[in-house]
């Protein structure tokens, strides 16, 4: 008898063991995904950064994100890796041909906007367009956003438009994705491991609120809409109160289509810097905002995550006790 109850012992300490390697390896995508990664990398990466000065610290991290970002690279398969070189070398080309030719591209982009702006049919054009770039895959959203700023400025009438066709595209793609391709809507949580990460916490609050602040973190446009449709008890009603509620930050995309405009019209070279640096410091406002939600999110998900694991903790030892 007491040598069956040591191999009893023994085999429970056997199945615990691989029942936590199991968790471990089934969750570590989720965990990189928000950067909680279970190695003693961080420990020693922050202590290297402890005795660096600050221009130290930011070259180390600079030079640590390049790594990252060229190890993926090569991680990549091929096609990806050429798809890559190509559009690098087509943003190269672009920006040599924009320098070269800057007033005649200013000038036609000036001319197109006034012909659109006077053309009647443009509302109904611009508002099936941002529609449809609602639906995933599909891609050009920022591009059709600027362009109404382009055309109409920052006005009541862009941001009309603008919003309309958001709100209207997001919430018939989160809809179509939620009742009719929901195992599509499933594929595309698990297409990013980060939006894996706030699948999560919407499963833990799936209010408007929360919903509003994904909308503001750097995820791809048509990507969420249909990505927010794969996660469980996420109703219309609050998908399209959030759409409602981060129309505001259109306002930005009006902005930079404005300033364009501004650079075709006034060819003075201190106007056009001035509108480019406008832009330029809108971006990296809005940039910097997005990143600081995505972060205190991602901090929230951590939050969660360790309550889970210590309500787990103590509901196992409560069961051993009553054992």
């Amino acid at each position: 008898m007491p040598t069956d109850n040591a191999d009893l012992g023994q085999e429970d300490i056997d199945v615990f063991d691989n029942g936590r390697e199991s968790f471990d390896r089934l969750n570590k995508p989720v965990l990189d995904g928000i950067g909680i990664e279970g190695n003693d990398d961080d420990d020693d990466d922050y202590l290297t950064l402890y005795n660096m000065t600050p221009r130290e610290r930011l070259m180390y991290t600079f030079r640590r994100s390049m790594y990252k970002a060229l190890d993926h690279f090569n991680s990549l398969p091929k096609w990806q890796r050429l798809l890559i070189i190509l559009f690098g070398a087509l943003v190269i080309v672009l920006g040599i041909l924009m320098l070269i030719f800057h007033n005649k591209i200013l000038d036609k982009v000036l001319e197109t906007s006034k012909d659109l702006n006077e053309r009647s049919s443009t509302n109904f054009i611009l508002l099936v367009l941002l529609f449809f770039v609602g639906f995933p895959p599909m891609i050009g959203y920022s591009f059709l956003s600027t362009s109404t700023g382009l055309i109409y400025g920052v006005s009541f009438h862009g941001w009309f438009v603008l919003a309309l066709g958001s709100v209207t595209g997001s919430v018939a793609s989160f809809y179509v994705f939620k009742n009719l391709l929901h195992s599509r809507a499933e594929k595309l949580v698990h297409m990013n491991k980060r939006f894996e990460a706030f699948a999560s916490i919407l499963q833990e609050d799936n209010s408007y609120l929360m919903l509003a602040l994904l909308r503001l973190c750097p995820f791809p446009y048509s990507l969420t809409n249909g990505a927010i449709a794969g996660i469980y008890g996420i109703s219309v009603k609050n998908f399209t109160i959030a759409n409602i509620i981060t129309t505001p930050k259109l306002l930005i995309y009006l902005f930079i289509g404005a300033r364009i405009k501004n650079m075709a019209e006034d060819h003075s070279t201190s106007s056009r810097i001035f509108d480019l640096v406008s832009i330029l410091i809108t971006l990296i406002i809005f940039t910097l905002t997005a990143w600081l939600l995505y972060f205190k999110t991602k901090q929230r998900y951590a939050q969660l995550k360790n309550q889970a694991v210590a309500q787990n903790s103590s509901a196992n030892r409560e069961v051993d006790f009553e054992i």
